[in-house]
């Protein structure tokens, strides 16, 4: 599906969102691998999961990448997060005696002597710095959430033309970085696109037996059931050849052949205009007949 999406981008036509485009008003996906290189950047890999929830003039899009943190990120996540378990007051009052103190920030210049004077010194320099987020709201139990990823961005996807379309593109990114970007929101369309037609089978799977207990260990509140979203691959005669018309053209197809995947207008009259509708590759002409090119087969290579 990550393959078939990032394949059906590249060719998608600019396109005006609508509201039932998407699967759901509400949701995340996760792709089995970046479906875009080049999306996420600091101590994160490229994008893999998208989440999105209704915004001003459309929908907003979250997405988020693995990180891939150095040590010291670690520790510091590990202090915020002990952070987010504590009683707010109790922070806030060691927040607020730790800038009392006044340290100074800590650098090559001012190397404690020991582990434990440095230690000392990160901490109250990091209480310090959230003292201002910790006066207005506690710190969230998100804060680098222990799944291993991380937000990287958000872009509003407003329902309009597609042309010109990735608000989220700030000037002083790079062209590569810009091309990423824009190749990432027209996946993601091209996805919800993909998942709204007949071309996918959709069923609803339980998990199994250790793994529901587990999630109910964690939160009773989470379902234990997921819907998978499989692609069907049709095999069809050319559609626009029908069989009478071939007996009466006295038309013979000698061969069959593959039409690759490709995206077809398909007018709507409940919206008046055309709508994107993917053409998966599929083997056209008569059944009987040879395969021009041979046989295709699919190899899985590791």
């Amino acid at each position: 599906m990550t393959e078939l999406a990032r394949h059906a981008a590249s060719s998608l036509p600019d396109y005006r969102l609508h509201p039932e485009d998407l699967p759901s008003p509400v949701g995340f996906m996760v792709y089995a691998q970046p479906p875009v290189p080049g999306t996420a950047s600091g101590p994160h890999d490229d994008v893999c999961i998208v989440s999105w929830g209704p915004g001003r003039g459309g929908v907003w899009v979250h997405t988020w990448a693995p990180t891939s943190m150095s040590p010291a990120q670690r520790g510091v996540v590990q202090i915020g997060r002990n952070l987010a378990k504590a009683d707010h007051h109790d922070a806030l009052q060691r927040a607020r005696a730790a800038a009392a103190r006044n340290l100074p920030t800590p650098s090559p210049d001012n190397k404690p002597a020991t582990s434990e004077e440095a230690a000392d010194l990160w901490g109250a320099h990091l209480l310090t710095t959230w003292l201002p987020n910790l006066e207005r709201a506690p710190i969230p139990p998100s804060f680098c959430p222990p799944h291993g990823y991380e937000w990287c961005a958000l872009t509003p996807m407003e329902f309009t033309e597609m042309e010109g379309w990735p608000d989220g593109v700030s000037d002083n990114q790079s062209s590569v970085a810009a091309e990423a970007k824009i190749a990432l929101q027209r996946t993601i369309l091209a996805t919800w696109l993909l998942m709204g037609q007949t071309l996918v089978h959709s069923e609803r799977v339980h998990a199994p037996r250790a793994a529901r207990r587990r999630i109910e260990t964690l939160d009773p509140a989470i379902g234990t059931a997921v819907r998978y979203i499989d692609l069907r691959r049709s095999r069809t005669e050319p559609s626009d050849h029908s069989t009478d018309d071939r007996e009466k053209s006295g038309r013979e197809y000698h061969h069959s052949w593959i039409v690759r995947g490709h995206w077809r207008n398909q007018y709507y009259p409940s919206r008046n205009e055309n709508r994107p509708i993917w053409i998966d590759w599929h083997r056209a002409g008569p059944d009987d007949k040879p395969l021009i090119g041979g046989e295709r087969v699919n190899v899985l290579r590791r």
